[in-house]
């Protein structure tokens, strides 16, 4: 019986060596599959028919677009608000927004229980090269920082909220292909009010670098 049971426990142990066990592991700290074998759902941009993928919560509502072609769909550039210091985001020595620059458009919409003045919001992005804030209003014009000019990994603003739905937080970002495994990186895994993550069940934001 001593030997029936250890062979039996040995072959478990054998096929659980051969399986690829992170395809199926969840890392809580991620609150996804360690081993991401799809990307996030990226809505094309302007596409008839296309269906945006959000993933909500009761106070965060996330979504990922195509960055905006250039036309009138929008007609978008760096002096489209001529107020706003984009000096901190040109790439390349350009001066006009160029959507070869970016790979994805992320999209915070925050529900917030009262209205709060200078909240502190941040925004974690571990694996980004660079970021452009996407603008369409004039109360999207935020001034944001970044925790390192070479790594930017947490974004940052301090801005009041109105009670209820707050104008989206928008970002244009360069995704990080070199920090991916096998193909996929993780670009955003946080959004914090005040210190206080809002985050819940959303899962993170994963872009298929292949």
């Amino acid at each position: 019986m001593k030997k029936a049971i250890y062979f039996s426990f040995a072959a478990i142990l054998i096929l659980l060596g051969c399986s690829k066990s992170d395809d199926l592991a969840v890392n809580p700290n991620e609150n996804q599959l360690k081993s991401a074998r799809a990307a996030t759902p990226i809505t094309p941009w302007a596409t008839p028919g296309s269906i945006t993928v959000w993933d909500n919560n009761s106070v965060l509502q996330t979504a990922l677009w195509a960055p905006p072609k250039l036309g009138p769909l929008p007609n978008y550039s760096f002096t489209q608000f001529p107020l706003y210091d984009f000096s901190p985001y040109y790439i390349n020595g350009e001066t006009k927004y160029n959507p070869a620059n970016y790979d994805v458009m992320t999209h915070f919409g925050y529900i917030s229980s009262k209205a709060v003045t200078g909240a502190v919001v941040e925004f974690t992005f571990p694996h980004i090269l660079y970021f452009l804030p996407h603008m369409n209003n004039k109360n999207q014009q935020r001034i944001y920082t970044v925790n390192n000019v070479n790594n930017q990994t947490v974004i940052t603003c301090t801005t009041d909220l109105v009670e209820g739905m707050n104008p989206m937080f928008c970002f244009l970002v360069k995704v990080d292909c070199g920090k991916g495994k096998s193909g996929y990186t993780t670009f955003w895994t946080d959004m914090k009010v005040n210190g206080v993550s809002v985050k819940g069940t959303i899962k993170n934001k994963v872009f298929a670098c292949n």
